[in-house]
């Protein structure tokens, strides 16, 4: 987490070296620090025209959590990054907005159960003894389009400094599922029920191939 944050201060650094005297004009370009459902990351701004504005972004998100998929209970670690590069049509020169752009997601999730008792595995029941450990992953590895709304012209009004937000959908595809387990490797019958569980993850995961994207933005204009 500590790199890709420091990648995120390092991209905004560079920006501003890169802008030199070019940035003297005060309302040109702006730099943001921001939150969102993509994690913690910075976006350059600048405009193309009077009423289109364009960005580019990182993002980053570490996170350990546990989480119920098809009645299992798993420890999951988090591992979300992505770039974006957007363009903003503001309305009637207005800070309301409407984004498109495209969204290069790395997301993963690596998936950890073991417990005692019994626990269904694709319709089966099976003692943990026979399934031993539970490991797997969750991956969104795909460029994928973005359409959004959102509230706020950073290279617009009277502050240097303020907030902007967006509210958006990234069409990233269907998530992959990988699951494997420790116990009865050798066993073709608890190997089928396996894959059959990992579909229904999969299908569990379906609706995230529309991932939804929340932000709120802080911005200084120079």
């Amino acid at each position: 987490m500590r790199k890709k944050l420091n990648a995120i201060l390092l991209l905004i650094l560079l920006v501003l070296l890169s802008c030199g005297a070019g940035c003297t004009d005060s309302g040109r370009f702006a730099v943001s620090g921001k939150t969102s459902t993509l994690g913690l990351g910075g976006e350059f701004t600048t405009a193309v025209a009077s009423n289109i504005n364009a960005r580019i972004g990182i993002n980053a998100l570490d996170l350990d959590f546990e989480y119920e998929l098809d009645d299992i209970e798993y420890d999951i670690g988090l591992d979300f990054s992505s770039f974006s590069a957007l363009l903003d049509w503001h309305i009637f020169d207005s800070p309301f907005r409407i984004s498109g752009g495209v969204l290069s997601m790395n997301h993963n999730l690596d998936l950890y159960a073991s417990a005692t008792g019994e626990q269904e595995i694709g319709g089966f029941t099976y003692d943990w003894s026979e399934i031993g450990t539970l490991s797997g992953s969750v991956e969104i590895d795909n460029v994928a389009p973005y359409v959004g709304i959102g509230w706020g012209n950073p290279l617009t009004g009277d502050q240097s400094w303020g907030f902007t937000c967006d509210f958006g959908v990234a069409f990233a595809g269907s998530p992959d599922v990988a699951l494997s387990a420790t116990g009865m490797a050798s066993d073709p019958v608890f190997q089928a029920n396996l894959e059959r569980e990992r579909r229904d993850i999969e299908d569990e995961l379906e609706d995230f191939k529309f991932y939804p994207v929340i932000s709120i933005s802080f911005f200084y204009r120079f």
